[in-house]
């Protein structure tokens, strides 16, 4: 679909709603939230006015994702977090709230298997470490206290993992390209 007037008003009234809401989940600011929709809005007529796509509202939703994440950085960094919630928190819970499709239980279900398929292969300490890391929100020196390892360690469990599923999602055509890319970025995180 060629991005012009007509079908970025579309997308603004189809989406915009569901993007306040989804950055939302991030932010408990709604005004917060709804500025960082307008942001991802106005970036996505700059650079991509005239150009062609199969659909825009993947690339819409992970625009604000992005946003609310380097948001919640800057104030986190800033000192200013009594209205936003814990980056912690939003890690946690990042891969159970995506809404990038009205199928969502099916994309869903397949991140899950996927997930879950390259954890099972993982040796027992590596995924523990990762699963610590990347669902807990738990900091390296935390796991490292709590497993009795070094920090290093952790590091290299980390940095194995998530080259295994970097081998695995390229090798895999169970999910498509985008959710691919998806997935690894948000377990880069």
């Amino acid at each position: 679909m060629l991005l012009d007037n007509t079908s970025f008003e579309n997308l603004y009234y189809e989406y915009s709603d569901r993007l306040c809401n989804y950055a939302s989940h991030y932010l408990s600011d709604r005004a917060m939230a709804g500025d960082i929709v307008q942001d991802a809005y106005i970036h996505l007529w700059e650079k991509y006015k005239g150009k062609e796509s199969e659909e825009w509202h993947p690339l819409l939703f992970t625009m604000v994702r992005n946003r609310c994440i380097d948001r919640l950085r800057h104030l986190e960094f800033s000192g200013t977090r009594a209205f936003v919630t814990p980056l912690s928190e939003v890690c946690e819970d990042r891969l159970y709230h995506s809404d990038f499709h009205s199928d969502s239980k099916t994309i869903y279900g397949e991140l899950s298997a996927q997930i879950s398929n390259v954890l099972d292969r993982l040796p027992e300490k590596c995924r523990e470490v990762f699963v610590m890391s990347r669902f807990r929100g738990m900091k390296n020196r935390e796991i490292a206290s709590s497993l009795g390892i070094s920090e290093k360690a952790v590091e290299k469990h980390i940095s194995r993992a998530l080259r295994v599923f970097k081998e695995e999602l390229h090798k895999s055509g169970y999910l498509g390209h985008d959710l691919r890319l998806l997935l690894l970025f948000l377990l880069s995180a």
